[in-house]
């Protein structure tokens, strides 16, 4: 399988992660933007996961707040498989100026 595992770094309840929460990203399956897969986003070089749906070339992150970001803005790295299985690490965030990516 193409992929990696994830470390979340901060708590988001509202997708369900918790600080230290291991998931397997999928860099082979997409997810879709049907407001209900999880996905990793890339912004700025750090990574964050949100929900998300998709209006022409907009990007809507759904979660607490809901932030509309162009396509250009982020990169969709892959797709959350499993929960809770770590050596990278990402910020359970529904807003790229959230996120703080640690190493």
């Amino acid at each position: 399988m193409n992929g990696f595992k994830l470390e979340i770094t901060n708590d988001n309840e509202f997708l369900g992660l918790l600080e230290g929460d291991e998931v397997l990203v999928s860099t082979v399956e997409q997810p879709r933007g049907n407001g209900k897969d999880l996905a990793v986003f890339e912004a700025a070089g750090e990574r964050f996961i949100s929900t998300f749906t998709r209006f022409g070339n907009q990007i809507m992150l759904l979660g607490e707040r809901i932030q509309v970001v162009r396509e250009h803005q982020v990169k969709i790295i892959g797709k959350v498989i499993v929960g809770s299985l770590g050596n990278e690490k990402a910020v359970a965030a529904t807003t790229a100026s959230e996120f703080q990516l640690t190493n």
